[in-house]
Parts: C-alpha cells; sequence; structure tokens
C-alpha cells in the first residue's frame, strides 16, 4: 500500500511545482536606453581617415551594483528587484550610453566602446563611486574621470561630478528612466571636459 502512495504522491507534487511555476509574473529585462534616434533619414558624416579617435573604457562601478541586479537603497539595506533585471551589466549599460550621448556632439569623430585598430587619440576612464537611488525616489550619482591623450606631451584632463535627481518611483521602469537621466547628465558632464579642438 505504502509504495503505491508514494507513486500517487510524486506526479501531484511535480504538479503543484509546475502551477505554482506558472503563476509567477514573466521577468522584465530594462536597458538604460539609446539617445532618440532624430536624424534616422541622415546618413552620418564619412570618417576621414585622419578623423580624432576616442575611446571609452568600461566603466569602473561598485560591485554590489556591477551586475543584472536592479537594486534599491533602503537605508542600509540595498533590495533587489523581485521581477526586473538588467539586460546586462551595468556598467556595460552605462558605458553604451555614454558613448551614445557623447557621439552625439561629435559627428566627425569616432567616438567608441569597442577595440580600435590602432591606438586612440583619446582614452575616457570614469569611475562611479556612487550610483543610489533610494525608497523616496532620491538618486545620486558620485563620479570621477580621466581623459588620457595619446600624445604625451599633451596635459591630462581630470574632473568629477556629484549629481542628484529625483523622480517618481511605482516601477521598475521609472527607476530605470531615473537612473538614465543621471547616466546622460554625467555623460554631458564628461563631454564638456574634452579638448576644445575635438
Amino acid at each position: 500500500m505504502m509504495p503505491y502512495l508514494r507513486h500517487l504522491a510524486l506526479p501531484l507534487l511535480c504538479g503543484c511545482a509546475l502551477l505554482s511555476g506558472c503563476a509567477a509574473p514573466p521577468l522584465r529585462l530594462y536597458t538604460l536606453g539609446m539617445p532618440s534616434d532624430q536624424n534616422t533619414q541622415q546618413q552620418p558624416p564619412r570618417l576621414s581617415a585622419h578623423a580624432t579617435t576616442v575611446l571609452i573604457s568600461r566603466v569602473v562601478l561598485p560591485d554590489y551594483l556591477d551586475t543584472q541586479d536592479i537594486v534599491i537603497r533602503n537605508g542600509e539595506e540595498i533590495v533587489r528587484s523581485p521581477k526586473s533585471r538588467w539586460a546586462t551589466r551595468l556598467s556595460l549599460g552605462i558605458t553604451d550610453l555614454i558613448t551614445n550621448e557623447i557621439s552625439l556632439s561629435h559627428p566627425t569623430a569616432l567616438i567608441t566602446d569597442q577595440p580600435l585598430a590602432d591606438t586612440a587619440t583619446l582614452r575616457v576612464q570614469i569611475n562611479i563611486s556612487r550610483f543610489d537611488v533610494d525608497t523616496d525616489g532620491h538618486a545620486v550619482l558620485d563620479a570621477n574621470w580621466a581623459i588620457m591623450p595619446q600624445d604625451p606631451n599633451q596635459p591630462l584632463i581630470r574632473n568629477r561630478a556629484h549629481l542628484t535627481e529625483t523622480g517618481p518611483l511605482t516601477s521598475d521602469a521609472e527607476m530605470a528612466a531615473l537612473m538614465r537621466k543621471l547616466v546622460i547628465t554625467l555623460a554631458d558632464n564628461v563631454n564638456a571636459s574634452f579638448p576644445p579642438h575635438l
């Protein structure tokens, strides 16, 4: 009698597990997004053989942020979203957005975060020491950056920024939008540090 009950219990347990798995909401994936394509009909200008090249190195983030987890700060506690994630590691998403934002301001230069065939005219390293969004909708980003010229006779440019933003946080989509605003502001600050001849 007992072996029969054991055989009957196994399919019931599997069925319950499947039903509970089906009840979970689908996982949502977010990116920091791309700049709006205002000139999608226009062909970008051709790059000359002597075009300035700028390599944006991968942004450095604190370890607890550089994951695919979407997290929010509640005092000393870091809370992970149970229903949403970044589509890629956050450092890659930030690097991609900054690269695209800066490239919009320099259509005749090659601004990239991908490997180059030769040494870049300028190399940019961005370090984010704090990027927190709290449960009240306050976001803070602290960063420093260096712009390093290929020519050793040219000066190294260093700068930093403390950025803040507020907004509603009723969804993970709103949190992603709030973080996007801060990253775009950071990109504008880095862009303003470039040498005037770029």
